[in-house]
């Protein structure tokens, strides 16, 4: 009795060499995750913050400004003082020095003090340029607020299609797996029946090429549940269109 052929095409390499897929992805809770961590989402916000700010100074600006004026100050007379006599202009009949000292007793004492108090009032009247940077601050945070929405659903969108490709792929794994199985139980199955003489070699050498496209197909299902899931952690963390 001859024994069976052993030829045999191996796939590029082992699919147990590849880790295993792991358990369906956890979709609500990525989803709040990318909401959190994204970088475009968190930009947009911290851009509505600097929006908001920017529209409270606009409306500010439009509104009545009252300005209080106050000033208290002292003052000292120095220097030489001429002495007159009669009727105006008069005669100069002498001169009368007061030294630096002096004044400045005078300013430390307040011998001579000036005060002043008033108050500005400015109100635009008709449409002014701080109204039109009013209404353009309140457009641009409306626009940044639109801009935080699509980011959201964009993201929503990504990570809920990766998580679906991450599925898809989870289960081509246990159907290739399942194909693998098979395709084994097959060639042992020839190899009894070839060596009772009820099979040929051209059946089992069949059923090895099966096989080996059967392992194949599951270590290409694996590979590709490994992109899936890292496409999946990409979109949870990472901005931009990823598709895999």
């Amino acid at each position: 009795m001859t024994s069976a052929p052993t030829r045999k095409v191996n796939p590029p390499c082992s699919a147990d060499a590849v880790p295993p897929a792991g358990p369906s992805p956890d979709v609500d809770t990525a989803v709040r995750r990318a909401l959190n961590q994204r970088p475009d989402i968190a930009e947009a916000r911290k851009q509505i913050q600097i929006d908001d700010t920017n529209v409270l100074l606009s409306k500010n600006q439009t509104l009545p400004d009252l300005r209080l004026q106050a000033a208290y100050l002292t003052n000292g007379l120095g220097g030489t003082k001429l002495i007159r006599t009669g009727g105006f202009p008069g005669t100069i009949v002498g001169t009368e020095k007061t030294p630096f000292g002096t004044v400045l007793d005078q300013v430390i004492t307040a011998d001579f003090p000036t005060w002043s108090l008033g108050f500005t009032l400015t109100y635009p009247l008709g449409k002014s340029v701080e109204e039109a940077n009013y209404a353009r601050a309140k457009l641009e945070r409306d626009q940044t607020q639109a801009r935080l929405r699509d980011a959201e659903l964009i993201a929503v969108r990504q990570v809920r299609d990766a998580a679906l490709r991450l599925e898809q792929n989870r289960q081509r794994i246990e159907t290739a797996e399942l194909g693998r199985t098979l395709a084994q139980q097959r060639v042992d199955a020839e190899q009894r029946r070839f060596e009772v003489g009820m099979s040929t070699s051209f059946l089992v050498i069949q059923a090895q090429r099966d096989l080996a496209e059967a392992a194949n197909n599951e270590l290409q299902a694996k590979l590709a549940y490994q992109l899936s899931a890292v496409a999946f952690e990409a979109a949870q963390t990472t901005s931009g269109p990823l598709s895999r």
